[in-house]
């Protein structure tokens, strides 16, 4: 008994160390990969533009939307087209994320006073409720950092739809920055704790 235990444990051993390391890095086949984050695939973070992207949190707190630069974007298109490619190198290292669909598509934009309208592809719909809310915050947030915008009107395909604001109404009209308040991270400091004498 002994014996047949000391052969078994000798193979355990022996084993645990066939595994050989690599040399060298090595690619891992696309159909191997595990979900390792995704790829960040943002423009440089510089220039007056800004766009939205998603904070990091702790376990008890959701994201918030933290503007980030961007190269001085030529109209809304152009802007909205740099929140579409995420967040860049260096933001992904410091957890920014965002929760608009890497499908998104936009189809056009046109500005009329202070309204724009985005036409997208049906890419949202695959979002749920609390992403979907994000995504449109985050949307609706960097859409109004162009000059002169103030609401945005998202239309799937060409055709209106109604989207959820942040306290989860849906909504059949433009949406504004003020439809998301509890999304967007304060930049007021903390107040300083109170000395009990």
């Amino acid at each position: 008994m002994r014996q047949t235990l000391l052969i078994v444990i000798l193979a355990a051993v022996f084993a645990s160390c066939a595994i050989q390391e690599d040399g060298a890095p090595r690619d891992i086949p696309i159909d191997q990969r595990g979900n390792f984050g995704e790829l960040a695939t943002g423009d440089a973070a510089e220039g007056a533009s800004r766009i939205y992207l998603l904070s990091p949190v702790g376990t008890d707190e959701q994201p918030r939307l933290r503007a980030v630069p961007r190269s001085d974007a030529a109209d809304a298109e152009e802007l909205l087209t740099s929140l579409l490619a995420g967040a860049n190198e260096d933001e992904n290292a410091l957890g920014l994320t965002s929760a608009i669909p890497t499908d998104l598509e936009i189809e056009q934009t046109r500005t009329v006073g202070t309204r724009l309208t985005i036409d997208i592809n049906e890419a949202l719909s695959e979002l749920s409720d609390l992403g979907l809310r994000q995504a449109l915050a985050q949307i609706v947030a960097t859409a109004s950092e162009v000059d002169q915008v103030q609401q945005v009107r998202l239309r799937v395909n060409g055709e209106n739809q109604g989207w959820p604001t942040g306290d989860g109404e849906v909504a059949d009209r433009p949406l504004t920055i003020y439809d998301y308040p509890e999304f967007l991270e304060s930049s007021q400091p903390d107040f300083p704790a109170l000395a009990v004498a």
